[in-house]
């Protein structure tokens, strides 16, 4: 007995905090967006290759160690590492990666990456080789695989709903496979025994306390028992950094566009036939007091996005000077141009002061937000004051996490404020959250937009072969986006990402900006940030 208690005083556990819930269950399906627990990605699945958009998209070769386009660009070939095991011991092969593209073209429910739309067939010429053919000159292809979790046949053949499977013990492929202690208030992930590169992991398990909200992570914090996590902190420099100088750390370079966004196929009559209106979504755009959501919701963290087009700050490089300008105009704080635009719209007060659209039906919504996400909910609040002012009967609602998930996969919302995973080029945010095919089909498409203007230059810039040719096509989205404001940007949060080096070394700073930092899921590279990690001695 004594033994094994000094191997566990010695085993290094990192505490993480990536999801903010009241309560949890035990589901590690890679499939389900909405219900899966957000270690479920990278820790027990690996990706194949993660671009990383802080050096240039350059690849990082994990479970793929290659990939190579035929000359007529209409398919490609991955190579996989030789030897690499299932946590069970068992090989991991091309035939997993060909049964999982597959398992996705037969049951569009779990196509998380858009593969239907692309993929005419796989072939598995090798044990170690993939072989995809496309439907269609498909450069942009590596990118959209980005967030692919190859599952293991021999476990996935047999499972007869592979969208309501739990997949409570998973077998992976990944660092951190072993689920050892699962309790509403905590759970531990712990080391894949015969993960291929143990060698490089220096952590032993991953701990991973429940946390509701950004109140409850100030109240721990205190306590010291931390070490990564990305939450809104208010005065961060008095309220983390403070309790321990030697350790405590913060990074929090811009991020994504955090947009409102509308449901265009809302069952609501009214509330579709505003959203479908460009006139009701730029009188919307121009009641949002964006530097009060900044300054006053989010502490100054976030910048504010003045550009229709909602480019990022980090794209500046790609930014076209026709998508700005005049369109730009709408994204102003300007309550009686709102009201102006909507009275000449048509849009009749009724005896309430509330507005109905121009057919007379009523509008009124929600704006939908997670729980305990402190800074989204002022800026949520702030939001609804301000359609208040212009007539617009809006609210605010605060859905469990994982309900909001839902909630926007299903469809069954109004509104939301929500942000959308950027990749190595700003084109990836832009296709996922826009293009008609992914409309509703993953967390940063809720709007279920479709332009098929725009479907037709993302059609062409996943065929174009030279940087030169994207780029002009990536001006032509940027024009299509500010002309239409199919969303409404408002601001860029930061990367949200706290680290102490009390237990740990080896964690990404300003001063060696190597990675995107975060611990959260829509970040593949948060794998490679764990593999640095060294317990202190």
């Amino acid at each position: 007995m004594m033994i094994g208690a000094a191997e566990a005083r010695a085993e290094s556990v990192l505490t993480m905090h990536i999801e903010e819930q009241t309560s949890w269950v035990q589901n590690f399906n890679p499939f389900d967006l909405g219900g899966r627990r957000q270690s479920t990605m990278d820790f027990v699945y690996e990706p194949l290759v993660i671009f990383n958009d802080y050096d240039g998209g350059k690849p990082v070769f994990r479970l793929a160690t290659a990939y190579k386009f035929a000359d007529d660009l209409k398919s490609i070939t991955y190579t996989l590492r030789d030897g690499v095991k299932w946590s069970d011991g068992k090989p991991l092969t091309s035939a997993d990666m060909k049964f999982t593209l597959e398992l996705m073209l037969k049951n569009p429910a779990v196509d998380t990456v858009g593969v239907g739309e692309t993929v005419a067939s796989v072939e598995a010429p090798s044990t170690t080789e993939v072989k995809i053919n496309l439907k269609d000159v498909d450069t942009h292809f590596p990118e959209s695989l980005a967030d692919f979790p190859v599952v293991p046949e021999h476990i996935w053949k047999d499972v007869k709903d592979p969208l309501a499977f739990k997949n409570e013990t998973p077998v992976g492929s990944g660092p951190m496979t072993e689920i050892r202690r699962f309790t509403p208030q905590v759970y531990e992930q712990c080391r894949n025994p015969n993960y291929w590169d143990a060698a490089t992991l220096k952590v032993d398990c991953l701990k991973l306390p429940q946390i509701s909200g950004n109140d409850q992570m100030l109240a721990l914090l205190p306590e010291g028992s931390i070490d990564w996590f990305g939450s809104f902190l208010p005065q961060i420099d008095k309220t983390y950094v403070g309790l321990d100088p030697d350790h405590n750390g913060y990074w929090q370079p811009p991020a994504e566009t955090v947009s409102f966004q509308m449901n265009f196929k809302s069952s609501n009559p009214g509330n579709a036939e505003a959203f479908n209106d460009m006139t009701f979504r730029r009188a919307f755009s121009l009641s949002m007091d964006r530097t009060a959501m900044v300054d006053i919701a989010g502490f100054g963290y976030p910048v504010v996005n003045t550009h229709a087009s909602g480019l990022p700050p980090r794209f500046d490089s790609w930014r076209n000077k026709a998508a700005e300008g005049a369109q730009d105009e709408w994204l102003a704080y300007d309550i009686d141009k709102a009201n102006k635009l909507l009275d000449d719209a048509g849009y009749k007060k009724d005896g309430e002061g509330f507005r109905t659209t121009p057919s007379g039906k009523p509008i009124a919504f929600p704006i939908i937000v997670p729980n305990g996400w402190t800074d989204w909910i002022d800026a949520v609040q702030i939001a609804a004051e301000g359609l208040r002012k212009i007539g617009i009967n809006a609210s605010v609602a605060t859905p469990e996490y994982e309900q909001w998930q839902k909630q926007i996969l299903d469809g069954s919302f109004e509104a939301v404020m929500n942000s959308r995973a950027d990749g190595p080029t700003p084109f990836r945010g832009y296709f996922q959250s826009l293009s008609t095919g992914f409309g509703g089909r993953i967390t940063s498409a809720p709007s279920r937009y479709s332009n098929p203007e725009l479907d037709k230059v993302f059609d062409d810039y996943r065929r174009a072969a030279t940087d030169d040719d994207r780029k002009k096509l990536f001006d032509q989205v940027q024009v299509i986006v500010a002309d239409n404001l199919p969303v409404v940007p408002v601001f860029n949060g930061p990367t949200w990402y706290q680290f102490s080096t009390k237990r740990f070394t080896g964690w990404v700073t300003k001063d060696e900006p190597v990675m995107n930092p975060e611990d959260h899921d829509n970040n593949r590279m948060r794998l490679v940030h764990l593999l640095r990690l060294k317990p202190v001695q």
